[in-house]
Parts: C-alpha cells; structure tokens; sequence
C-alpha cells in the first residue's frame, strides 16, 4: 500500500453492498480507502423499527458514537428514495457515510431488491491549485457498476460534470440534490452515488495522519464528527487510511455479518 500523499496514478475504489437478509431486514456495508460501516435496517413493510451501525474502520475515534442520531429513524416511514432520508434526519449530526449508506439500505428495503453490489471508481486527478484546504482537481472519468455492469459514466472536471451531453454544465455542489430530484429513483440513487464517490477521491490528495484531531482539521461542521462541541475529541485513528487502488482484495470482509 502506498504511503506518499497526494496520491498519484491509482484510483479510489468504494465498494456498497446491500442485501435483503430477510423480509424485513437489510443489511448494508461500504468501504473505501478511508471508510469502512455497515449498517443493519429492520421495518414492518411501512415503518423502520430499528437500525444498527458497525464501524471496523472510521477516520476518527468518535464516529462510531453517530449510531446515536442515527436511531431518530426508528418509528420513521419507508421511503423508497435513498436521498429522502434527508427528511428523516438532520445530516449534519450524522456520520455522512452511514447516513447515505443507511439511505440507501432503506431504498433498497422497500423496493424489495434481493442483493445488489455497487463499485464505484474514481481515477486520481492532478490538483490544479489549492482553494483554503481543498484541492481543486483536474479532469477525470469516473464509473459507476451496479452487480459488475457499468450504469453511470461521468467526465468531471474541478468541481463540475463535463459528459455525457445530458450532465454537461452540472456542479457537485450547487443545485445537485434539485437535479436528482428530477429524475427517476434509480438513476438518482447512482448519480448520488457517483457524487459521494468524487468528493471522497479527493481525499487521496491529503494524508489526515497529520491532524491530530477533525478539530485541527479545520473543516466546516458537516458531519457528526466535526461538530464544535466533539470535533476536537475526535482524535484521529492513525494508520486507519488503506489504498484499493490496484484491487478490492480485503475489502467488505464483514459483509456476511449482521451489525
């Protein structure tokens, strides 16, 4: 595994398997290079009756506490849209990764798909100037498989899709949740997908063993970890960051288990 930052000539790789292990349990896992949760979705057919995290690997020591906000979802309907989880929880006091994932555990809930594996895989990208703390990168074509066939290609480049015509012109950042809301459930579910995937990547320009804590970090308060009141107790898991790159040999090995 590779040690130097940024990392070049590689790639992010991000694995999310989800997985209908009963009539009325869900069980999901993902895992990239610096992430690795599962989640666990019980529901009556309508309503959540409980969720569960496990976190083998976090960045930080006090992600694994985000299972707290995350059980607000008890009592909360089914929604057959990831991205409507939004409405059932405030994302900013949740671990990003486990909110999405758990999203999409719940979509995949109540439109009663049996199993489906995501890779996603994002080349490295040559980081054109530095903005504060965040690399603006250069261009990059990204992909998106759903069980080993490629459903969603993108061209990026900084912070903006470029390809296919239809995307072209699209931020990461501005107006994206509005864009996905107008398409169908699934090819939102792989555009926001595909989007998480992007800003992860550009995690591979920096090595976090140099900030003792999220607090030094100094980003903006977006997840639970980087909260004012937690962000300074979250010390960092040193060594915790792996690299894909090459294969996904190791990845998802907790995937047969229930959190």
């Amino acid at each position: 595994m590779a040690n130097g930052f940024p990392r070049t000539q590689g790639r992010l790789r991000r694995l999310i398997d989800l997985r209908n292990q009963s009539p009325f349990l869900v069980v999901g896992w993902l895992e990239d290079d610096f992430h690795h949760f599962g989640v666990s979705l019980e529901h009556d057919g309508k309503r959540i009756t409980d969720v569960r995290m496990a976190a083998p690997r976090t960045p930080w020591v006090t992600c694994p506490g985000a299972v707290e906000p995350l059980r607000e979802l008890i009592g909360k309907p089914l929604l057959r849209r990831a991205s409507d989880i939004g409405t059932l929880l405030e994302m900013r006091q949740q671990c990003t990764h486990v909110f999405d994932l758990t999203g999409l555990a719940m979509a995949h809930a109540a439109a009663g798909r049996p199993h489906r594996r995501y890779q996603a895989l994002v080349p490295d990208r040559k980081i054109l100037r530095w903005d504060d703390q965040r690399p603006i990168l250069g261009p990059t074509i990204a992909t998106l498989q759903s069980n080993g066939i490629e459903v969603l290609r993108w061209e990026v480049e900084g912070r903006q899709i470029r390809a296919p015509l239809e995307c072209a012109g699209q931020s990461l950042e501005h107006g994206f949740r509005a864009w996905t809301e107008a398409m169908a459930e699934e090819p939102a579910e792989y555009a926001t997908i595909m989007r998480r995937a992007l800003l992860v990547a550009g995690g591979r320009t920096i090595d976090h063993d140099r900030y003792e804590s999220a607090g030094i970090y100094h980003q903006a308060p977006l997840c639970y970890s980087f909260q004012p009141e937690r962000s300074l107790a979250a010390l960092r898991n040193y060594g915790s960051t792996l690299d894909y790159a090459d294969d996904p040999d190791g990845m998802l090995l907790h995937v047969r288990e229930i959190p």
